[in-house]
């Protein structure tokens, strides 16, 4: 009889044992040695039975391996499902935390996109100007950095010009008639953005000044005064910016008058320049500052990523500065022709992704499958050797010795394929995924086909008697 563990209903359930099956197949070599020692294929049968078993049992040590080929298909399936949801969560669900360098007097209007923007956390870091932001992402401490134009910024890191730009402010004294008169000007923070641009500025002109940064003063203490050996103020500024505005008015009460820095055909020189015209009363208007239009220049400013920045961060630091109030045409739900189409393009390659991982999830099952075959086709042919040695051992029509004889050599053929079925259920026992295919099926079917036969013949011998 075959061997079996059974445990309660709540815990592990029955499961096969294979000691037991090799005792048994040991045993039945042995009975058959000693009872019906004239047959020699009986004998090979038997032997070749318990080699079988002892193999099932050598392989499914070899099964309980981490990287035991029956266990790829699952391991692909369950690394390809986590690897998936994974991508889906990271690509749609996930919002990472950027941190930004900012400079905290400048880039109002960012600030403002900042907040209103809800699809990417934003961390500010204040910085003191646009070169401190710039040493920050060299070092990769920061994530992006807004920096103006003018301020060198390292080639190797990635960069988006943002859609608000910052005007060039020159105000003179009235006894100031041109740029080359200008003697001592008055900026921003030294080697910051206003101050850079400036220093561009006088260089194109060929006209050596002495920069004194005191804008500051001039935007914080409205008691302040202008020293009389200005002869200029230089900065560059956000159009939105309150101070700035502040900061003009004052200078305009000082003396001091908006006027138009114009380079010329020097201006194909820098990059980050664009002409712009500053329209009658964009300072204040009543009384209209400036009185009439004055052309200067906008100057453009950047994000800038630092290196290693992920594509998916990239695309959410571009939200950073294309954040804006979404519209009631932009809530609706309408589809263009080519957003449809995108839409059944993203689906399509969604299933494609799913339909591959499950072919090469079947294509896993089917090389492990491939790998026992071999057991199997043995197993096989084990029963096919059974069959043919049963075939001729006839219990009606023979004397009463030769029947005896072969009552016991079908019985020991029956125990033979009870064993030979039990090393199949064994092998799907220990490997489930060869439930997917009908080898250990044809196995078993065999086994009682030919079962059924042997028990038929014992029957005969039973009401022939």
């Amino acid at each position: 009889m075959v061997q079996v563990s059974v445990m309660p209903s709540d815990a592990t359930p029955v499961r096969l044992l294979i000691k037991p099956v090799i005792g048994q197949a040991s045993a039945l070599a042995a009975r058959v040695v000693k009872e019906l020692p004239t047959h020699d294929g009986l004998q090979r049968a038997t032997r070749m039975v318990e080699g079988a078993a002892l193999k099932a049992e050598r392989i499914a040590a070899e099964m309980q391996r981490p990287w035991s080929p029956h266990r790829l298909p699952v391991m692909f399936l369950t690394a390809a499902m986590v690897g998936l949801l994974t991508f889906l969560y990271w690509q749609f669900f996930n919002v990472s935390t950027l941190s930004l360098a900012l400079p905290d007097r400048d880039a109002m209007l960012i600030r403002e996109n900042i907040a209103a923007d809800t699809r990417v956390n934003v961390t500010i870091i204040d910085v003191p100007g646009s070169r401190e932001a710039a040493a920050l992402l060299e070092k990769g401490e920061v994530d992006l950095g807004f920096i103006q134009g003018g301020v060198p910024i390292p080639s190797r890191l990635l960069r988006l010009e943002t859609p608000t730009r910052e005007l060039v402010l020159f105000f003179v004294r009235d006894r100031i008639t041109g740029p080359s008169q200008v003697k001592k000007v008055l900026t921003s923070v030294e080697g910051e953005g206003s101050h850079s641009v400036a220093q561009a500025f006088f260089g194109a002109w060929s006209v050596p000044v002495v920069f004194v940064h005191g804008w500051k003063d001039v935007t914080a203490d409205e008691h302040s005064v202008v020293p009389d050996d200005i002869d200029a103020v230089f900065v560059v500024k956000d159009p939105g910016d309150e101070k700035a505005l502040l900061g003009a008015e004052r200078l305009v009460k000082a003396g001091f008058q908006l006027t138009s820095p114009a380079l010329g055909a020097r201006a194909g020189r820098f990059d980050y320049l664009t002409p712009y015209v500053l329209p009658r009363g964009h300072v204040r208007a009543d009384p209209p500052l400036p009185a009439s239009p004055v052309e200067t220049y906008s100057v453009s400013t950047f994000l800038v990523a630092r290196q290693g920045l992920t594509p998916r961060l990239l695309t959410q630091a571009a939200n950073v500065i294309e954040a804006h109030p979404r519209t009631i045409s932009e809530g609706s739900f309408r589809l263009s022709s080519g957003e449809a189409s995108e839409l059944f393009q993203g689906v399509d390659a969604f299933f494609s992704i799913i339909v591959n991982i499950g072919l090469a999830f079947l294509a896993l099952l089917g090389l492990d499958v491939f790998a026992y075959r071999k057991q199997f086709h043995e197993l096989n042919s084990l029963v096919s050797i059974v069959s043919m040695l049963q075939s001729n051992k006839d219990v009606l029509g023979v004397p009463v010795g030769v029947r005896g004889e072969n009552l016991l050599y079908l019985s020991l053929c029956s125990d033979m394929l009870s064993l030979i079925s039990a090393i199949s259920g064994y092998y799907t026992q220990e490997n489930s995924s060869l439930l997917f295919n009908n080898l250990s099926e044809v196995v078993h079917q065999r086994c009682d086909s030919l079962k059924i036969n042997i028990q038929l013949k014992l029957l005969h011998a039973m009401v022939g008697q």
